[in-house]
């Protein structure tokens, strides 16, 4: 249910969000990094490409995530590693590289929680130190986007 609620704060139209099925190629051309912006996640270089391939009402593009709109229905998909990095890159000021670029079917599936019991109750399993990429994109879901 989160994912709806990050997608309706830039399309508010969309009723439902649904997991790709299968992978995308897309192509950025250095046209679309001219008519893209910077930390804007349906303005970046990789978003201005797929509207621009699919004819989409709209797209969405995080860090490690993207949403195509079309009509009422978004589609999630996961970036590949590749692009990833240059979501990262642009973000930071650099070029988006011309390319063609994966959207793949996520890994886990929307609504379905990651693992299992908390075992960190038990003592048994040690905190996990996270990393936070900065100088990018807001995440979604964060205070920061309105």
């Amino acid at each position: 249910m989160r994912a709806i609620h990050n997608v309706r704060k830039f399309f508010p139209q969309v009723e439902t969000v649904k997991d790709a099925y299968k992978r995308l190629t897309i192509e950025v051309t250095k046209r679309d990094e001219a008519n893209s912006h910077r930390k804007k996640h349906s303005e970046c270089a990789m978003a201005v490409a797929c509207k621009r391939a699919m004819k989409l009402d709209g797209v969405i593009v995080s860090a490690t995530t993207a949403y195509l709109i079309k009509d009422t229905v978004a589609t999630r998909y996961q970036l590949s590693m590749a692009a990833q990095k240059e979501v990262v890159a642009f973000d930071r000021g650099g070029g988006f590289c011309p390319g063609e670029y994966q959207l793949v079917k996520p890994q886990q599936n929307l609504g379905r929680q990651e693992g299992g019991k908390d075992k960190r109750a038990r003592g048994t399993k040690p905190k996990k130190r996270h990393h936070f990429t900065e100088g990018i994109r807001a995440i979604l879901g964060s205070r920061e986007i309105k």
